[in-house]
C-alpha cells in the first residue's frame, strides 16, 4: 500500500504530493491534465519501466534534466521506501534508501497491474506486445527470470552482431557464433519453460474471470505459441544459414508469441471489440490473483479511463473481482458515471492542469 507518492519533474508536474487513500482513490479532470501521468508514475516506481512501450526519458519534464519518483510504502505493518530517479544517462533505483545495482533485485519490492486503454493491444496488437506482457508480468514475480531474460538480450546482440560480421567475412569465425549460440539456448530454454508454466496457471484464472465477466461468450484458451518446435539449438543450427543471409536470430523467444482462440480458432479473427475488451480485462483480472496468491498480499491495481467503457453492473462485476484489500487508483472524467464496491471508503482528487485543485474523502 502507498502512503505518501511525491513527483519531481514527471511529464506536466514540476512537484506533486499525494497522500492515497489506502483502499480507493479516484482521480477526476479533463483529458491531458496529468491523471495518467500519476499511474504511469506509479508503474514505472514499481517495475522500472512504464506501461507504455516508450523510452523512459519520455516521462521526463519538457526541458528537464531529470525525472524522480519516490514513494513511502507499508506492507504488513513493514515500512518501504521506493525511488527512481531517471536521467539521460540512466536510471537509479533505491529500495529504503539504498541504490540497487541491479534492476532485478529492485523490481518486485512493489507490485502492480494496470489497465488501461492500450491493454487492447495485447489481444489485436503484434506479438512483441504478448511478448512484452509475459515478460513484464513474470519479470514482477521473478528475479531468476529478470536475469535470464537480461543474459538473454545481451546474447542475442552478441549473436547478431557476429551473423553481421560472417556476412562480412570481417573478423569473426563460426567457432565464436557456435559458443554464442550454445549460450543463447540455454537462457532460452530457461525463459521458454517459463512462459509456458505461467501462462498455464493464467490460462486457468482467465477462463475463470471470462466465467464471471461474461458467462454466455464461447470459451477463450491460452496457449504458449513458440517460434520452432524442439529444442532450441537444433533450431538454431538448422536456421544457421538463413540467419546469416538475414544477419539476425530469426528464432527463439524474441520471436514467440501467445495464441488465444475461441471455440479453436483465433480470437481477434472472430471477437467482437466488446470482446476483446472483456479478454483483455480478464487477463489482468488474472495477473492481479495469481500476484496475489503467489506473494501473499494482492497488488496495487491502477485503472486508466477504463470504468467508463463499462456499464453498471460490469463495473461492480469488475470491481468485485478484484482481491480483497486491493488499493486502487482509477482516473476518469467525470465521477458521476462510476460504480464502486458498496460502502467503500474513497479519496476524490481534482486534478487541472498537473497540480490537485481539491481532495475529498468519503466513508
Amino acid at each position: 500500500m502507498i502512503e505518501h507518492l511525491t513527483l519531481k519533474k514527471v511529464r506536466i508536474y514540476d512537484a506533486l504530493d499525494l497522500e492515497p487513500h489506502p483502499t480507493l482513490n479516484i482521480l477526476v479532470g479533463d483529458n491531458a491534465q496529468g491523471k495518467t501521468t500519476v499511474l504511469e508514475a506509479i508503474h514505472m516506481l514499481a517495475l522500472a519501466k512504464s506501461h507504455k512501450p516508450a523510452k523512459d526519458t519520455d516521462i521526463m519534464q519538457t526541458g528537464a534534466d531529470f525525472a524522480h519518483i519516490e514513494a513511502r510504502c507499508a506492507f504488513d505493518g513493514r515500512p518501504l521506501t521506493l525511488s527512481l530517479t531517471l536521467t539521460k544517462n540512466g536510471k537509479k533505483a533505491k529500495y529504503n534508501k539504498i541504490e540497487m545495482e541491479r534492476l532485478s533485485d529492485y523490481v518486485g519490492n512493489l507490485n502492480v497491474v494496470m489497465f488501461a486503454p492500450e491493454d487492447l493491444d495485447l489481444i489485436k496488437g503484434s506479438p512483441r506486445e504478448r511478448r512484452r506482457f509475459l515478460d513484464v508480468e513474470i519479470g514482477q514475480l521473478s528475479k531468476a527470470y529478470l536475469m535470464n531474460l537480461g543474459h538473454y538480450r545481451r546474447l542475442l546482440r552478441e549473436r547478431n552482431e557476429v551473423l553481421k560480421g560472417l556476412a562480412k567475412n570481417t573478423k569473426f569465425d563460426h567457432r565464436v557464433l557456435d559458443v554464442i549460440t550454445e549460450q543463447l539456448a540455454h537462457y532460452g530454454e530457461k525463459i521458454v519453460a517459463a512462459r509456458e508454466s505461467y501462462l498455464k496457471i493464467l490460462n486457468e484464472r482467465v477462463q475463470e474471470t471470462l466465467a464471471i465477466l461474461a458467462p454466455e461468450d464461447p470459451l477463450v484458451t491460452l496457449t504458449y505459441a513458440p517460434s520452432t518446435s524442439g529444442d532450441l539449438i537444433t533450431g538454431y543450427r538448422k536456421k544457421t544459414q538463413f540467419d546469416l543471409i538475414t544477419q539476425s536470430t530469426q528464432l527463439g523467444p524474441h520471436r514467440d508469441d501467445i495464441r488465444i482462440d475461441i471455440d479453436e480458432t483465433p480470437f481477434k479473427q472472430h471477437a467482437s471489440q466488446g470482446q476483446i475488451r472483456t479478454l483483455a480485462l480478464a487477463l489482468k483480472l488474472a495477473v492481479a490473483t495469481h500476484i496475489e496468491a503467489t506473494k501473499k498480499r494482492p497488488p496495487i491495481v491502477l485503472l486508466d479511463d477504463v470504468l467508463s467503457e463499462l456499464d453498471k453492473t460490469r463495473q461492480t462485476t469488475l470491481l468485485n473481482s478484484l482481491p480483497d484489500k486491493t488499493q486502487l487508483f482509477i482516473t476518469t472524467t467525470h465521477i458521476d458515471h462510476i460504480s464502486t464496491k458498496e460502502n467503500l471508503a474513497a479519496r476524490v482528487f481534482t486534478i487541472h492542469g498537473g497540480a490537485i485543485e481539491g481532495v475529498t474523502t468519503h466513508g
